[in-house]
């Protein structure tokens, strides 16, 4: 963990050879969520054992994307949804969970003003309540409706109040918007994208199928939250390459959702092809911040 934190620093530090306003920002938020995934697994056991492979992963990972370093809308959107998980684990098998429910997606709502793709998360995360965790009830349900409103009715109560209630037309026209994938979008990408997305892609599907090979060591509450990343992992990559438009926050989303899968395998492995895996990913790595850091 003291060796990822100094290599995260580093790197943030890297691009502009200097600690801009923006910048320090940014990396306190990605602490933040470093310490939410500490806090996750010692609260939850994900990995089984009392590692911080979930943070340091989430660190090489994040620092390694140009766009995470500043204050903006990938690091904002990336800390919330880190949040709305860990209180949504919370939920397991609890009568009494409105609580809970409503601060998770109080958090899963304000992301999605940064990010669009977190706002039918909601109906997903229902569907976790009902089929994993176990515990939906009628004041579960209005209180998530209630909590993901919030923010939008904060934020639009702001507009009313400023006299920019013309910016809430021009957010849902812009922020709401499919936008259609052909080769030309493709091929248009820049190549640092394209290799992070190679590279978070290739780890992430490993993490998955080891989960879904050693699923049967985990405790059932442990499986369901696993299950959770799965999903969550599965259906950012999806989107992810019918959005490449939306890559920044997409990226952001899929490197928390795909953390502690990624942490599982690396943690819980020690054949000597994992051994040479991890040395790859180790390079992977290293090529993926050469591509985004220094060539930019």
């Amino acid at each position: 963990m003291p060796v990822c934190a100094v290599l995260a620093t580093i790197l943030w530090w890297w691009p502009q050879q200097s600690f801009a306003t923006s910048n320090i920002i940014g990396w306190a938020l990605c602490v933040l969520a470093a310490y939410v995934f500490m806090e996750t697994n010692d609260v939850y056991n994900v990995i089984r054992l009392r590692t911080r492979m979930m943070a340091c992963t989430w660190l090489v990972l994040a620092s390694c994307q140009a766009f995470m370093h500043p204050f903006g809308t990938p690091a904002i959107s990336a800390v919330c949804m880190a949040l709305s998980y860990y209180l949504l684990f919370r939920c397991y098998q609890l009568y009494n969970s409105a609580a809970w429910i409503f601060h998770s997606f109080l958090f899963l709502g304000t992301g999605s003003l940064f990010a669009a793709v977190m706002l039918p998360m909601g109906l997903l995360f229902y569907l976790y309540l009902i089929g994993f965790l176990r515990s939906l009830s009628w004041r579960g349900f209005w209180a998530g409706l209630l909590g993901m409103a919030l923010p939008y009715a904060v934020w639009g109560t702001w507009c009313f109040l400023t006299d920019k209630t013309d910016s809430i037309l021009v957010f849902v026209t812009s922020h709401f918007v499919w936008h259609p994938v052909s080769l030309e979008t493709i091929t248009s990408l820049p190549v640092s994208w394209m290799v992070s997305m190679g590279v978070v892609t290739l780890l992430s599907l490993v993490g998955v199928f080891h989960y879904l090979q050693t699923k049967y060591n985990d405790k059932i509450r442990v499986r369901m939250i696993l299950y959770i990343y799965m999903v969550q992992t599965i259906l950012l990559l999806v989107y992810l390459f019918l959005q490449p438009g939306e890559f920044q926050n997409t990226m952001a989303l899929l490197i928390v959702s795909a953390c502690p899968l990624i942490a599982h395998y690396f943690s819980l492995t020690g054949s000597w092809l994992s051994n040479a895996f991890f040395i790859l990913s180790l390079f992977l790595c290293g090529t993926m911040a050469y591509f985004n850091l220094w060539t930019t």
